[in-house]
């Protein structure tokens, strides 16, 4: 008796362990769908497909299958594929999605950047994110990375709204003025001198914008640090006295000559050599 309640037992234990294997498969395999249906959305841009994977549940911390070798979580990939309309849905819904860890050399900000779009940014700070963050070996924050990026139309959001500025220094001593000069990013830099900034402050390496410019060969960098030198002005010539050609000349009245006179008789006309009497209106 005791034999066959073990062996029901066993039967018993395996029906529920073999249970439990295939719906953790269920599992594994529903959340693995999610993520692919999350990674097409974001790819061909349907908001109506990622709303959808958030309604199902969807992790939007989840990982998304490799990327070029890279793996982002769902959030990220917000940022990665440039999708405002994506995290104003997620915002009108009120889910939290900016998960910032100092240890990844990229989040939801960093990745945001290369795309220089304002508007994206902007949603951005709405999460009030940690601004002065740092990234990667350099630690450089996200100014930092506009500026070698030539992200230009972010750096007037990032210079008023994150507390970081021109002469902010990063790990490796560089600033983000001397960062858009070595990385030949002329519409900063033209952002920087209307602030009146100074281009000749060294960085922590001992560089200056100014200097770095100065060995660029490119035409408009050229241009533009001369725009920095003060203009010459050109010395005035002595003014020149003004002739009056239509002036009168006072002749004296004997030496005025009859202008007909000086005409030779051959070079007359032949009615002035006619007399009166063989004038048609002679007598």
């Amino acid at each position: 008796m005791s034999k066959k309640r073990n062996m029901l037992f066993a039967t018993c234990a395996v029906g529920l362990m073999g249970s439990w294997f295939i719906s953790q498969h269920k599992i594994s395999e529903s959340k693995r769908n999610l993520s692919d249906e999350a990674l097409l959305a974001l790819i061909k841009n349907d908001q109506k497909a990622f709303e959808a994977f958030i309604t199902a549940g969807g992790d939007i911390h989840g990982e998304l299958p490799k990327i070029d070798g890279v793996v982002y979580s769902v959030s990220e990939g917000l940022s990665y594929f440039d999708r405002p309309g994506f995290i104003q849905y997620l915002q009108e819904s009120k889910l939290p999605f900016i998960k910032q860890d100092g240890s990844k050399p990229f989040d939801v900000l960093s990745l945001s950047i290369p795309k220089n779009n304002p508007v994206l940014l902007d949603l951005l700070m709405k999460e009030h994110p940690k601004l002065d963050q740092g990234y990667g070996d350099k630690q450089w924050t996200l100014l930092h990375m506009a500026s070698a990026q030539c992200s230009h139309k972010l750096t007037a959001i990032l210079d008023e709204k994150s507390g970081l500025n021109w002469n902010t220094k990063a790990k490796d001593g560089s600033t983000p003025l001397t960062l858009a000069a070595e990385y030949d990013c002329l519409p900063m830099l033209s952002y920087w001198k209307e602030k009146n900034v100074n281009f000749n402050q060294k960085d922590g390496r001992g560089l200056t914008a100014m200097g770095i410019l100065r060995k660029k060969k490119d035409a408009a960098l050229v241009a533009f640090v001369e725009s920095f030198e003060p203009k010459r002005e050109i010395a005035n010539a002595a003014p020149k006295k003004e002739v009056n050609f239509y002036r009168k000349r006072k002749i004296p009245k004997d030496q005025i000559v009859d202008p007909a006179s000086l005409i030779e008789p051959e070079d007359r006309p032949f009615e002035a050599n006619e007399t009166a009497e063989f004038s048609e209106f002679s007598d």
